[in-house]
């Protein structure tokens, strides 16, 4: 089935999807269905056995309510291990996709390169540090892009960051500080003040975060804005508020806000940034996976869909640089 352009950033693409990808469908099918065959076997084995021990629970136990609760967790736990087990092979399912499909579309796209483990990483300590993200002892992050849009070099990658917690009887919990996307946008010239662009957590909330943050993030002055729509979504921080004033005029304060809102799931409590030397970093909640691919469900034949939503994802950063510049998205 050829492939159908439906956006401005896919113009172009059917030709190329023809020439490198759709010879690649039918190998790529074959590896589907054996990773498929796997993934059920390797589920199968836990649940039969999970199945088998609660029939014996329910045979054993005395009391109905024994055999109930006994059954329930023995097929409880191994649902638990088949769909790990089954994760694990449509990881690598969406692993072999991604390998023959991105390496096309950064060469399409042109100046974009790929990094699906972000073995390269991302400077998230300077997030921290500029008061962006909170404080976390675990990172995970992967689907690392750079690249170049309107002579702009950026870098953005999907991260999960999660604070974990040990207490004094040995019992861990999660909490998940961040998840979605990260950037950094170059800017022209060198920012001669460091900007902290937060949740707004009105007077009191932002006086009490102040505190605990020293002379960086919001530990910086703060900078007001006659903006009012701005005011009620933001908090600024900075070195030099006249030169935070002076970067950041009302019309880039109202493409902050249509940045927050259109592409942030939580809308503008879902986005922090700053601005350090001369990087824009932004901090973007994300519900979604960025750059899935691969249903280990679904026949390769119905990629195309995927195609759409990894090119959905990647005008992403082409719509905040547009907006960055100054003008409405073009993609």
């Amino acid at each position: 089935m050829p492939f159908t352009e439906r956006t401005e950033i896919e113009k172009g693409f059917a030709a190329v999807y023809d020439d490198r990808i759709a010879p690649e469908l039918d190998q790529l099918e074959s590896e589907r269905q054996a990773l498929l065959n796997k993934a059920k076997q390797h589920a199968g084995i836990p649940m039969g056995i999970a199945a088998f021990l609660a029939l014996i629970a329910l045979w054993k136990a005395d009391e109905l309510t024994g055999k109930l609760v006994g059954a329930a967790v023995l097929l409880a736990l191994g649902g638990v291990l088949a769909y790990l087990l089954w994760q694990r092979q449509a990881r690598k399912w969406g692993g072999s996709v991604a390998d023959t499909v991105m390496p096309v579309l950064c060469d399409f796209l042109g100046g974009l390169s790929y990094d699906r483990t972000a073995r390269l990483r991302f400077p998230v300590d300077r997030l921290q540090g500029l008061g962006m993200i909170g404080n976390h002892n675990r990172a995970n992050m992967e689907d690392r892009i750079e690249g170049t849009y309107r002579d702009t070099e950026f870098e953005m990658v999907e991260a999960n960051l999660v604070y974990r917690d040990t207490d004094s009887d040995g019992d861990s919990r999660n909490k998940t500080v961040f998840k979605g996307l990260l950037f950094r946008i170059g800017v022209p010239e060198q920012v001669p003040s460091d900007i902290l662009i937060a949740r707004d957590h009105g007077g009191v909330g932002n006086k009490l975060a102040g505190m605990f943050a020293g002379n960086t993030g919001r530990g910086m002055p703060q900078v007001e804005f006659d903006h009012e729509e701005f005011e009620k979504a933001f908090a600024v921080h900075a070195d030099d508020p006249d030169a935070a004033r002076r970067l950041m005029p009302a019309p880039f304060l109202d493409n902050l806000l249509a940045i927050a809102k259109d592409e942030s799931d939580r809308g503008t409590g879902g986005m922090t940034a700053a601005f350090q030397g001369e990087s824009f970093y932004l901090a973007l909640w994300r519900d979604g996976d960025f750059l899935k691919m691969g249903s280990l469900t679904t026949p390769v034949g119905e990629i195309q869909e995927d195609l759409h939503r990894v090119f959905d994802d990647l005008a992403l950063v082409r719509r905040i640089i547009d907006r960055l510049h100054g003008d409405a998205p073009t993609t």
